[in-house]
């Protein structure tokens, strides 16, 4: 399986990195990089090799790493072109993890007295940020009904030996921790995995139901089983070619304290969270020589939502396929930041009714979290949202064609709905109706191969 180290020697080849060699402070410097950078078209990734700040450590970090829809694609293999149809495939027969003895996240090991988390390059990104954080880790937790999940909770610097983890209400990781409350558990265990191959990265984030591990999606998206290797000071197995792990408990009751403010996936900072959970961290393994990787979270579009857009989609596509043949292809534009999902459907299989069917059904996929559902026709393109505002504009109208849902759930995170996430929902049908007067005025198919088979005669590259 590509790990990371393999993953950055391919995005240099095709140009999609860049190594920066000046020094570069981890609080607000790196993070105002990642986002200045981004806001270019077509930014690569950024491979910081000089990053101070956290007692002076030299582990480089990488940033923007998946901050496009091509580099997405290059973490599976695939193509932008075919990264959609070929990740539903795979996504669709996952492989179960294979225990190995010994990998290089456990190449050098901290114990007990040497554990010290502040020795890794944690950064603050955005200049209200309530500390240094954690903002890649992949934890690992695992429940006896419903087994092993896998996916980011972000995670505040407390002390050399100690970080938050905000496991917010809608995520398995609230679940499985109330679970374990009711239990009378007296401790919860937890394995954070900082730079994992991409093909877990991208796993991390389909959001399957509960009783899915995202690791044996890892191994259906790869190909091959991700290998995992037992922590050394809990009963957790994590991915073997990681780059970092932590090894974490919380206590039942857990110990707390202020969390945040903190610049999150929708764009905001925010505020300060009393009493969140603190976990210890029992041990801290590693390569010989890691790489850290940093997620910047704020105003899009940023690193997290390129990755959703993919994993998102394809989650709801598989979910409502079975019962909606004319669905074509799903997304979750970057714009939309994890909450606006698009349905492209095939005109030749639709039928009056469909589209607010499969509107209203698309609430049953991730859990419900979706704010905005959008409904298009074949020809237009979901990922330019030029085109989907031109639908808006010239094949809806809002009497008919739109519906509003109360009193129902998103996201906690997302600003404008109340504290616990309550929000109302809009469902858009912006598909051709009976009785349209257009006909779209563009060139036919053969007029546009004819013309592109003759390109380079113009000049054109």
């Amino acid at each position: 399986m590509m790990d990371l180290h393999e993953f950055l020697k391919i995005l240099e080849e095709e140009h999609e990195l860049v190594k920066i060699k000046a020094e570069v402070a981890a609080k607000h410097e790196l993070g105002a990089i990642c986002k200045i950078h981004n806001e270019k078209p077509n930014s690569p990734a950024l491979l910081f090799e000089n990053v101070y700040g956290n007692k002076g450590n030299k582990i480089p970090v990488v940033g923007q790493l998946l901050a496009s829809d091509k580099r997405v694609a290059l973490a599976l293999g695939l193509s932008q072109d075919n990264v959609f149809d070929e990740t539903v495939r795979r996504a669709s027969h996952p492989i179960p993890t294979r225990l190995v003895a010994s990998g290089p996240c456990q190449e050098v090991v901290f114990e007990g007295k040497d554990v010290d988390v502040t020795k890794l390059p944690l950064c603050t990104n955005n200049p209200r940020d309530g500390g240094p954080y954690i903002t890649a880790g992949h934890v690992i937790i695992r429940d006896p009904e419903y087994g092993n999940n896998l996916a980011i909770y972000r995670m505040m610097l407390v002390s050399k030996n100690e970080v938050t983890i905000r496991f917010t209400p809608g995520h398995d990781g609230h679940d499985f921790i109330k679970a374990a409350e009711k239990r009378g558990q007296e401790k919860f265990q937890v394995a954070v995995c900082i730079g994992v191959p991409p093909a877990v990265y991208i796993a991390s984030q389909f959001e399957p139901r509960a009783g899915v591990f995202e690791l044996e999606i890892a191994g259906g998206l790869a190909g091959e089983a991700v290998d995992v290797v037992q922590c050394r000071t809990i009963d957790l197995e994590v991915p073997a070619l990681a780059e970092i792990i932590l090894e974490g408990e919380l206590t039942i009751p857990a110990k707390t304290g202020d969390e945040g403010p903190f610049g999150e996936f929708c764009g905001y900072t925010t505020a300060q969270v009393p009493n969140e959970r603190i976990m210890t961290i029992k041990a801290i393994t590693q390569r010989k020589n890691p790489i850290y990787h940093n997620i910047w979270l704020g105003k899009p579009p940023h690193e997290h939502l390129y990755v959703d857009a993919l994993t998102y989609a394809v989650a709801a596509y598989q979910e409502l396929k079975p019962a909606y043949p004319a669905l074509k292809k799903a997304y979750a534009p970057p714009w939309g930041v994890s909450i606006v999902l698009i349905l492209q459907m095939e005109k030749r299989l639709m039928r009056r009714g469909i589209a607010n069917n499969i509107l209203a059904s698309s609430l049953y996929t991730r859990s419900g979290k979706w704010k905005h559902v959008i409904v298009v026709d074949e020809d237009i393109n979901m990922e330019d949202p030029n085109e989907v505002l031109w639908a808006l504009t010239t094949r809806f109208q809002p009497a008919t064609d739109m519906f509003v849902i109360p009193r129902s759930i998103t996201s906690s995170l997302e600003p404008s709905a109340e504290a616990d996430g309550l929000t109302s929902k809009l469902m858009l049908d912006l598909t051709i109706k009976e009785n349209f007067r257009g006909e779209v005025a563009e060139p036919t198919d053969q007029m546009r191969a004819s013309v592109l088979q003759k390109w380079a005669e113009y000049g054109f590259k």
